[in-house]
């Protein structure tokens, strides 16, 4: 995913800067900065200076969830004036100015900031898991190291591409932009990962070829030899490529047999590194997603010496089951390191983000995703981007240092990933607490003897608490408040947003919930576990289903990719996020264990946009409920309501090929509530 390499600049730079240049035709508000990125403490005055023509300007702040918490007005003087609401309190926040002249609207203008509690990363060890991706090798604006820290962010992930620092053979020269980098951000405290990539012409080919030689890899090894040696102690961490399992980052005669090729690159970086510098962690893998088959394939190459760390990428599109795969990733590396465990580094982790509206949905992915990799021991974490660039204009913690509403101001995910931080630093994961649906999510951690238990919900519902004195609940843009038990309980109101709740919980159970059955939340390695069974099957030509059709599936690796379960036949899958049918349907069943009136609802959407489309339907034991056509780029949702269950009733989720299976990965989703 470090996609936004020299080579994919150039044409996205010009159409980037183009867009966010634009100004609205009528505006006259500029506005300044009291402090970069309009990211303040809470011991700082928040004031966002402005000047305009206008003889008014009124103003509006409303916080991540839509509240409009603060508006007034303001009389510039002279044409400038300073916007100060006294928020009050921490969080993530949106300010709306208009400005009139004589009554009459002249222009509005928008901007985002945040508000954070003091927070001083430098206390923090090599330890800590927190880390961004950066791109400023592609010497893009370095301002966003001071945000970073502010954050609390202590690691940061970037390149020193191989074919600048070596052009001509054996001879290493380190830009000055490179190494200005490097030492802004020693100055802020963070530490850095540096990706070695890519080809090198004067080897085995340039651009993304990945050395196949002797004499490649070890021009590769002197290489990574010369980083480690320019940095000293600053470079503690190298990772060996990027993604190399998937289809972007790797050309040449390696393409063919990429587990043995890269393993031979780790082995000759390894033995060529250590011995100058055997404090530095080499780290392998950067697959995408997790892969487990490729990471399998390499250890069966022999690689887990020369390693220390196993990195990757666990892409998804929403957190639920990432803690299944990470599972499966620990128990794969002690069966190829007699039975011990290795470090595992998402080195690059985040919701794919390409609206404004998304962001916000980003923010809630990274909460939930944080807590679910840290019970899987994952040591770091890199959030991928640190800042809009112009591949992703959106995806970052912070805007770019030239967009409209302010140099590197905040997104959601910025005050999301700091109160984390905040809650989490020095956190022991301890369990998930038992006893409720698998949509609802309590996760216990301990914080020397304190209790911490980050809570949210897939499916909104309610939950009571047993406690005997106050608990402090706080949100996920960090604003806290205290709740006084009644009766010995305390009641909450759960949904997808992450709330961190401290103190001493006694009970924990869900009042009310409607909620019977939730596809993703209940997806497991195990058939049965939550009622959920993984199957397929064959229909006979002109013949009618029937659920004695169904045949389990085998949890096992799929080709060089993640766990899954499958088929007779390999594309004959289901994940947590796809189903993909042959000849054979793909069936995702639930047997209940209830009795009631039930609505089936859920998602249905194709993942490749070719092919002849599929079918979606849904069977009630072997009655026929529900039945639609979905064409290559369809996206639906559904609801069957009025559905009579009791115990023992089968209802299978099923997804049919329509004939030719090609590109048929379909996400298919389902939920049995109450009606």
């Amino acid at each position: 995913m470090i996609k936004s390499l020299l080579r994919h600049l150039v044409l996205a730079s010009a159409a980037f800067l183009a867009v966010v240049a634009l100004p609205s035709a009528r505006a006259t508000i500029t506005l300044g900065q009291a402090r970069l990125g309009n990211v303040f403490l809470t011991t700082e005055t928040v004031q966002i200076p402005l000047s305009c023509e206008g003889d008014e300007v009124a103003w509006s702040v409303k916080d991540f969830f839509g509240a409009t918490v603060k508006e007034g007005s303001i009389t510039p003087v002279n044409g400038s004036a300073s916007v100060a609401p006294a928020l009050g309190r921490v969080g993530y926040f949106e300010l709306r100015l208009t400005e009139k002249k004589n009554g009459s609207v002249l222009s509005t203008k928008e901007t985002t900031l945040a508000v954070l509690t003091p927070f001083d990363a430098s206390t923090l060890g090599a330890t800590a898991p927190w880390g961004a991706q950066t791109h400023y090798a592609q010497y893009l604006s370095t301002q966003p190291l001071a945000l970073l820290a502010r954050a609390g962010i202590k690691h940061f992930r970037d390149d020193h591409y191989w074919a600048t620092l070596e052009a001509t053979r054996g001879v290493y020269t380190y830009p000055a932009p490179y190494t200005r980098f490097m030492q802004e951000a020693a100055s802020a405290g963070l530490q850095p990962l540096l990706t070695l990539g890519w080809g090198n012409a004067l080897y085995d080919g340039g651009d993304c070829v990945l050395p196949y030689t002797e004499s490649g890899r070890q021009g590769f090894a002197n290489y990574a030899r010369s980083l480690v040696t320019q940095y000293g102690g600053q470079l503690k961490a190298v990772e060996v490529w990027n993604e190399v399992n998937g289809g972007t980052y790797v050309d040449g005669p390696a393409r063919d047999n990429k587990p043995y090729y890269y393993s031979l690159l780790l082995k000759k970086v390894y033995e060529t590194v250590k011995p100058v510098r055997p404090d530095v962690k080499i780290v392998a893998g950067a697959t995408v997603p997790i892969a487990h088959g490729f990471l399998q394939n390499l250890f069966i190459q022999g690689a887990m010496p020369y390693l220390d760390v196993v990195s990757v990428h666990p892409y998804r599109g929403f957190a639920a089951g990432v803690d299944v795969e990470l599972a499966e990733l620990r128990e794969l590396i002690k069966s190829y390191n007699n039975g011990a465990e290795k470090p595992i580094w998402a080195s690059e982790f985040s919701l794919a983000i390409d609206t404004v509206e998304k962001q916000y949905e980003g923010a809630s992915y990274l909460a939930q995703m944080i807590p679910l990799m840290l019970s899987q021991k994952v040591e770091r974490m890199y959030y991928y981007l640190s800042t809009d660039d112009p591949v992703f204009p959106l995806r970052g913690l912070l805007a770019t240092h030239d967009d409209p509403k302010g140099r590197h101001t905040p997104h959601p995910t910025y005050v999301a990933y700091a109160t984390a931080i905040r809650q989490l630093t020095n956190a022991r994961f301890e369990w998930r607490v038992a006893n409720t649906s698998p949509s609802t999510y309590a996760l216990k951690f301990l914080k020397g003897s304190a209790k911490l238990y980050p809570m949210w919900a897939l499916q909104p519902v309610t939950v009571k608490i047993g406690a005997a004195s106050n608990l402090t609940v706080t949100d996920l843009m960090g604003h806290a408040r205290s709740i006084a038990p009644v009766n010995g309980f305390v009641t909450l109101d759960l949904d997808k947003h992450v709330q961190y709740v401290s103190g001493d919980i006694k009970s924990f159970a869900e009042v009310n919930t409607t909620l019977f059955a939730d596809s993703t939340a209940g997806y497991s390695k195990t058939q049965g576990l939550y009622g959920w069974y993984y199957g397929s099957a064959t229909v006979p030509s002109g013949g009618t289903y029937s659920p004695a059709l169904f045949l389990p599936m085998t949890w096992k690796m799929w080709n060089g990719d993640n766990y899954r379960w499958v088929g007779a036949s390999l594309n004959n899958f289901i994940t947590v996020g796809q189903v993909h049918p042959t000849t054979a349907w793909a069936v995702r069943r639930w047997v209940s264990d209830k009795t009631g009136t039930v609505i089936l609802s859920g998602e249905a959407s194709r993942l490749d946009g070719r092919g002849n489309g599929v079918y979606v339907r849904i069977f009630v034991d072997d009655r026929e409920v529900y039945t639609r056509f979905l064409s290559p780029t369809e996206a639906i949702t559904y609801e069957v309501p009025n559905i009579t269950i009791t115990r023992g009733t089968i209802i299978d989720f099923v997804v049919d090929a329509n004939g030719s299976y090609s590109y048929d990965s379909t996400r298919l989703t389902g939920m049995v509530t109450k009606q």
